[in-house]
């Protein structure tokens, strides 16, 4: 059940997000490490990325993460991905694209370093305050994703608990059952 809702989290939120892919399937099944899964496929191929195609991305990264604390009132290690891969999109973004408003139009990206007793050392372009500012806006965007998921998780309740629902009875849900759904 807690796997049905972490996903039926992630597809939800997709659904809802005007910027984000459509989804695909959802499924319950475990594959490999993970307990389940949401896949979303683009419309169209596509060589660019908006800021508010990458601001969606990272609240439907974070809807299994919403669903389990709001719901379940408790975490799970199910969410470590979605967390890792949002919040470095979320950086990326800060560092690397120049989408933030705070830092500006610049790129600043760590780079790999030497190697001191085996360990590479990532070297920075940029000052510690400078450092700190992208923390705080990466921390910042990854804050308000968490408070649109969750917005949106609340007000669309019987919908997520309709695809839980039947992601526990069949474990895979296609596009065409989803949207049904919805």
């Amino acid at each position: 059940e807690l796997t049905a809702y972490h996903e039926a989290g992630h597809a939800l939120l997709a659904s809802l997000l005007q910027y984000a892919d459509p989804v695909h399937k959802v499924s319950i099944i475990s594959r490999g490490r993970a307990a389940g899964y949401t896949l979303k496929l683009p419309l169209d191929e596509r060589k660019l990325q908006s800021r508010n195609e990458f601001l969606d991305d990272i609240v439907v990264s974070l809807g299994g993460y919403v669903v389990e604390k709001h719901i379940f009132n408790d975490l799970t290690t199910g969410s470590s991905n979605d967390l890792q891969v949002s919040t470095a999109l979320a950086r990326d973004m800060v560092t690397k694209y120049g989408m933030s408003d705070d830092i500006g139009p610049i790129a600043l990206e760590m780079h790999t370093g030497r190697t001191v007793t085996g360990q590479v050392i990532e070297e920075r372009d940029y000052s510690e305050t400078v450092g700190t500012r992208i923390d705080s806006e990466v921390s910042r965007i990854m804050k308000d994703a968490y408070n649109r998921a969750l917005t949106l998780v609340n007000e669309n309740r019987p919908a997520l608990d309709s695809i839980a629902k039947a992601l526990v009875e069949a474990e895979t849900i296609e596009q065409d059952e989803f949207e049904k759904l919805l």
